[in-house]
């Protein structure tokens, strides 16, 4: 049964007012900078006249006094009349210079039905060589619509039957419809899970329970999307690192987008202690058990959260992670009390230059 999905390429070479398209997703959303919220699409061709066509569905999610109503009419020919000349129907609802109002009193002309509120649209009283489609979108609210799909003949069992009962449009052919529609609902999905499947298309929901499935808490909604993607896909090998400082260092370089400076402190005190060397007086060396990680850049308290709640499954057993933030900005939290003639350190220049004398008062 053929199928035509209305997807990123019809979309665009149809006509949108006041809906935003995201290619990646597929989803439609209404924008509140217009008057008008349509979609008029360009015909649909199935090659046979009078081709019978049999359902429009489209998943649609509202929020607040929104009403969505689907258009559809089916035609053999798309050259109609419009103001004494012909017009192409096609290139006439996907014209912008038109007014959203003369598009659908074409439709109306045309005999169009409109589907209030409906989102699955059986279309047997039609046949046509082209089906047409427009949605229009009223009320103040929120609407999404995607997955937008066209059946031809709609249901999948009618010619299984003696052909006293194949009247089209008829009570029995709409009640069968009903377990036809839930078939093809079933074949929809199968079809799509490769999507499901794909690390780089699936949902976020799905990059959380595969993550489950590696043994990687990504419960919380924490992290973004990028980030959640990115530690999946390398979920096997960050598995093989866990407990060792390579692992480490790869999970921080997916989650802060650069790679960090991390210092074991049993490391520096077996250097102290065997070359007698002295550490910086900025730096205290702790006990065998801590680690330091040093981040070059600046340290909010939402990525703290998320660096500690991801390290805290990689770290090795008894290993204290500390987070150092390698930032030549001065930040002062509200803990912080300046008593009086404190200053704020700030880089100066300073040029020295053969006539220039320095006395005992001159401080560098």
């Amino acid at each position: 049964m053929p199928r035509y999905s209305i997807r990123e390429n019809r979309i665009k070479r149809g006509s949108r007012a006041g809906l935003s398209y995201d290619p990646e997703s597929g989803v439609l959303c209404l924008t509140h900078d217009d008057m008008y919220h349509s979609l008029f699409l360009r015909g649909i061709d199935s090659m046979d006249r009078e081709a019978p066509w049999g359902r429009l569905f489209f998943d649609l999610e509202t929020e607040g006094d929104v009403i969505c109503c689907a258009y559809a009419v089916a035609l053999d020919n798309n050259i109609v009349e419009y103001q004494g000349k012909e017009v192409i129907l096609d290139d006439f609802l996907t014209d912008d210079s038109i007014t959203v109002a003369d598009r659908f009193y074409m439709l109306k002309d045309l005999g169009t039905r409109r589907y209030v509120g409906e989102n699955d649209i059986l279309l047997y009283e039609y046949s046509g060589r082209y089906l047409y489609v427009a949605i229009d979108i009223k009320g103040d609210g929120e609407a999404r619509i995607s997955n937008m799909v066209v059946d031809s003949t709609g249901d999948n069992f009618m010619n299984t039957f003696p052909e006293v009962y194949r009247e089209r449009n008829s009570f029995f052919h709409r009640y069968v419809s009903i377990f036809s529609s839930i078939y093809n609902d079933f074949g929809r999905d199968i079809e799509s899970l490769p999507e499901i499947l794909d690390l780089n298309t699936c949902p976020v929901e799905m990059l959380i329970e595969y993550g489950s499935w590696m043994g990687i808490d990504l419960k919380g909604g924490f992290l973004p999307e990028d980030v959640i993607r990115n530690i999946v896909k390398e979920s096997y090998e960050l598995n093989k690192m866990k407990g060792t400082k390579k692992g480490l260092l790869r999970l921080m370089t997916l989650i802060l987008g650069e790679e960090p400076v991390i210092i074991e402190h049993n490391l520096v005190r077996a250097w102290l202690n065997e070359e007698n060397n002295e550490y910086p007086p900025d730096f205290k060396p702790k006990g065998i058990y801590d680690v330091t990680i040093l981040v070059n850049k600046r340290i909010t308290e939402e990525l703290r959260h998320q660096i500690i709640y991801m390290v805290d499954q990689f770290k090795p057993v008894r290993t204290r992670i500390n987070i150092a933030q390698m930032d030549e900005n001065v930040i002062i939290d509200s803990n912080t009390y300046l008593d009086v003639n404190s200053k704020l350190p700030e880089k100066k220049n300073a040029i020295l230059d053969g006539s220039l004398s320095l006395d005992g008062t001159v401080v560098l």
